[in-house]
């Protein structure tokens, strides 16, 4: 993520944050200015930077019409979410999803949901589409697709997406009909959306495939607050036509 500044009157020109979207980009392929292709290799994942520059490792003398000016001194505030490197091998592609695996697991552990969210979907993306290699190989990009989608949930739900959390866990039960953690993030989605009768529909296709306790005790739940949910319901229409 970044946000981007004149220098000279600190008028914010750009912003991926405000878009809502982080910006992803190689290194050493024209795609930045000069001043990020110097600064961002010595970022750590996580880390939170300020860029300076003048126009030499900026636009330029001519800028950037219409929104960046001749000559213009630039400031950036970066955060590096995350990095990965160029797809290999099947074998290569394996490893590095499991180093993003591990990353994303040790930003979880440290509450930096987003940044965990950006390196486990780098990670499913070395192997969501794999398909020429070995049969062993494959086990292991489903499983690995799997945890991850699971991973990237479970993060959606930190950050309090909810839509995303249930559909990434659709993804899962696509892949994995019978995938209890799966069920267990939708009906944790749906408890924070109030929307009880979406997840007791998906809690109960759950219980009867697995018989999980823990979806058991969530299925409980959904249905203990759509119950208070009726009852508040009830009691404040006989106050309004009382």
């Amino acid at each position: 993520h970044y946000d981007a500044y004149l220098v000279d009157g600190n008028t914010k020109f750009d912003s991926s944050r405000d878009r809502k979207a982080s910006y992803e980009f190689p290194l050493s392929k024209g795609k930045v200015i000069n001043a990020w292709e110097v600064a961002i290799p010595t970022m750590t994942v996580g880390e939170v930077a300020e860029i300076v520059c003048t126009s030499d490792y900026g636009y330029g003398d001519k800028g950037f019409h219409p929104i960046v000016p001749p000559k213009a001194s630039l400031r950036y505030e970066v955060e590096l979410l995350g990095t990965w490197e160029p797809a290999g091998s099947a074998l290569q592609r394996i490893e590095a999803a499991g180093i993003k695996k591990d990353e994303g697991n040790d930003l979880y552990k440290k509450s930096a949901f987003e940044q965990a969210l950006y390196a486990y979907k780098k990670g499913r993306d070395y192997v969501i589409e794999l398909w020429d290699c070995e049969p062993e190989e494959l086990e292991q990009c489903r499983e690995l697709v799997i945890a991850l989608q699971l991973n990237i949930s479970a993060c959606y739900l930190k950050l309090r997406e909810f839509d995303n959390a249930v559909e990434v866990a659709n993804n899962v039960l696509q892949r994995d009909p019978s995938n209890v953690k799966a069920y267990y993030r939708i009906g944790q989605a749906y408890l924070e959306k109030a929307e009880f009768e979406k997840g007791i529909e998906y809690l109960e296709t759950g219980v009867k495939m697995t018989s999980d306790p823990d979806l058991k005790n969530m299925l409980a739940t959904l249905k203990h607050k759509q119950d208070t949910w009726f009852r508040n319901s009830k009691s404040v229409f006989r106050k309004m036509v009382s």
